[in-house]
């Protein structure tokens, strides 16, 4: 089986990819229409939801290419809302190394709307990790995303692609500190664009309180984040005198913010930075608001693009030449049928001893558990490449006839 992935993007839709941006509560309802699907015994085998404020994204294995393709567009046409043709005319679909590329790609900022950004590395991860905790990706789509986080900060430490000072989150966090101070700044959403900005924010000096509808995500924040504040964003249209500046950083249905909670003038300063918008845009019309969208921050750090632009064909080097180990994990896993028993062992003796590791500690969480296992998974593939690399290179070789045979003594086979 090859990785197969079907993506919408803001890059290739242009404006009409506002109608297709997920909430929180989308990107769940998605994952959980996949796992129905899986647990109908479709071909879908496991799969990732990746979706941030200009992409929505399903990457999957399955044993049937068309017909889970078809079902996959279906799910995801009908969490978007879009009929046939419109989502046809939307979605692409990527297969193989495309599929692979795309991904790498993706995680190292090269397709992000400010080249390089650093917050798509965070949202990668995390994707990775709620569509396991899920039970909608296992191992083969773990190791495919580890191997696209590896990638990504090799590009990112060895190119310039991250250079200056060209995030969404340090530009929306200037925006804000542009008046010199120590302003009070609000900021609305607690994921991982949130609570970056409300660090950025609290190390340049502002006074900085964190709001969520969810108390158990403001415990985190102050957990993580000495020096902030939270607050329940239900307090929020009766706190607004409290705050030089707002910055959005959420996933709603709806406005948390219109021209109803404010009064005829006010000074404050206010960033959304959520696609869907979670400022009504009518906002801007208030004496005293300035109101900043994503599409306007996009824009303020274009003049900063310079550097990373050149070395996105740095970047691109990399990838391709990371691209031979993904076809090489592939052709073990599908082509290959010594070396498919020879990971296959070897991961069955990594799953039991994780298993027997993991039963001594009962409080471990599981985003600790997912990095054991991805440190597990490393140390297998990394002991097992040269002897795979062998058995390449010299089973098939005409002057080593018996290297099979010495193989399979060797390893057990």
């Amino acid at each position: 089986m090859s990785l197969i992935a079907v993506s919408i993007s803001e890059a290739e839709v242009g404006e009409g990819f506002h109608a297709c941006a997920l909430t929180r509560e989308g990107e769940a309802s998605l994952r959980n229409r996949l796992l129905d699907s899986m647990a109908s015994s479709t071909p879908l085998d496991e799969a990732v939801v990746l979706a941030t404020c200009a992409r929505v994204e399903i990457y999957f294995f399955a044993s049937q290419f068309h017909a889970t393709v078809d079902e996959v567009a279906r799910i995801l046409a009908a969490e978007l809302g879009l009929d046939d043709a419109s989502f046809q005319g939307m979605a692409r679909v990527l297969y193989g190394p495309s599929a692979i590329r795309h991904l790498l790609r993706v995680a190292s900022g090269i397709e992000s709307a400010i080249i390089g950004e650093s917050e798509i590395q965070a949202q990668t991860k995390a994707a990775i990790t709620i569509s396991r905790e899920c039970g909608l990706a296992r191992s083969k789509l773990t190791r495919i995303f580890e191997h696209a986080l590896e990638v990504a900060k090799r590009v990112r430490s060895e190119t310039a692609i991250g250079a200056g000072n060209a995030s969404v989150t340090s530009v929306a966090a200037s925006i804000a500190l542009a008046e010199g101070g120590a302003p009070r700044v609000g900021v609305v959403g607690t994921g991982t664009i949130g609570a970056e900005v409300a660090k950025i924010l609290r190390d340049r000096g502002a006074k900085v309180t964190v709001l969520s509808a969810l108390e158990e995500r403001l415990s985190r924040i102050r957990a993580e984040l000495v020096a902030v504040d939270t607050m329940p964003a239900s307090l929020l249209p009766d706190s607004l005198s409290s705050f030089d500046s707002l910055i959005f950083a959420t996933s709603n249905s709806h406005y948390l913010l219109d021209r109803t909670h404010l009064g005829s003038e006010v000074d404050l300063k206010i960033v959304d930075l959520c696609r869907p918008r979670s400022v009504d845009p009518l906002v801007a019309g208030v004496n005293g608001v300035a109101l900043f969208d994503l599409d306007e921050v996009n824009k303020m750090v274009s003049s900063q693009l310079a550097q990373r632009e050149f070395a996105v064909g740095d970047a691109e080097e990399i990838i391709e030449s990371e691209l031979d180990l993904f076809e090489e994990l592939e052709r073990v896993q599908d082509l290959n049928p010594l070396l498919k028993e020879l990971y296959t062992r070897a991961e069955a003796v990594r799953s039991q001893e994780m298993e027997r590791t993991l039963k001594k500690f009962h409080d471990l969480d599981p985003s600790t558990q997912l990095e054991m296992e991805m440190l597990t998974h490393r140390i297998v593939a990394k002991l097992l490449h040269s002897p795979a690399s062998s058995l390449r290179e010299l089973g098939a070789a005409a002057e080593n006839p018996s290297f099979v045979e010495d193989f399979k003594s060797i390893f057990g086979l």
